[in-house]
């Protein structure tokens, strides 16, 4: 019997690279990157500070642009494309910031922050972001809160239900458990891995206890290249960088 045809990734990178500038020199954040994202996956993305998480999922969502190499979301090669499909490409992904609350309007309340990711065709707004903030476990009275009030956790939750305002086929969330306390961070993680639900995710980490907690696969970035891309039941057994990694996160050694 023919197997059936193994469908093509939501997102694909090949060869990708990307160079910044940074005080007053260049430095090259990703060298000859590939990577498959297929619609559905849990992906975290690991690896150390300054190795090129950040960059990759800037890349990843059309954001960014690089100086070499192919990046195709739903077929479409994004760099290739005109202005109009590009846009209606980033239209695919939802943000989640690291610090939720400098990425919100100052001006705004809660379901202010939330509404304005919506559709413009949604007609019912206040019932939508009701909706939203339930999604992520926080109560509808929050809507009116300036989120400057609200615990990180909580702001965490908001910055989750403003990405999924859009509607998106990936969620990409760059360290949003950082500089939380263990029950905050528990509640974040529990909230994207069920926002996630049948959308493919993007988590960028330095923690292996997050990777493993979100994740079906953990890619390892070092110094801009894949170093390992394994299963995250299976960490154990990465090479060097994940391997230091993992001794480094307390409670992470049994991985």
């Amino acid at each position: 019997m023919t197997p059936p045809p193994v469908p093509p990734p939501l997102v694909a990178c090949r060869g990708v690279e990307r160079t910044l500038g940074r005080r007053g020199r260049r430095v090259t954040a990703l060298r000859g990157v590939d990577l498959d994202l297929a619609a559905g996956e849990a992906v975290a993305v690991l690896g150390a500070s300054g190795a090129g998480k950040s960059t990759l999922i800037g890349v990843l969502a059309a954001l960014d642009r690089p100086q070499a190499g192919v990046v195709t979301v739903a077929g479409t090669d994004v760099w290739a494309a005109p202005e109009r499909e590009r846009r209606a490409v980033r239209r695919r992904f939802g943000w989640i910031p690291q610090d939720a609350l400098a990425s919100f309007d100052p001006r705004y309340r809660v379901a202010d922050v939330v509404a304005e990711a919506l559709p413009a065709g949604e007609r019912d707004r206040a019932t939508a972001v009701a909706g939203l903030l339930a999604a992520v476990g926080l109560p509808e009275a929050m809507a009116g809160r300036r989120p400057v009030t609200l615990s990180g956790g909580e702001r965490q939750r908001v910055a989750v239900a403003r990405a999924l305002a859009v509607g998106p086929d990936v969620l990409l969330a760059d360290e949003p458990a950082t500089g939380l306390d263990v029950l905050a961070r528990e509640r974040v993680l529990d909230v994207l891995a069920a926002a996630a639900g049948r959308r493919a995710l993007v988590v960028v980490t330095h923690d292996p206890r997050v990777a493993r907690r979100v994740a079906d696969r953990v890619v390892v970035l070092d110094g801009g290249r894949v170093v390992d891309d394994l299963p995250a039941d299976r960490m154990g057994e990465g090479g060097p960088e994940l391997r230091r990694l993992l001794a480094a996160a307390p409670g992470a050694r049994g991985l």
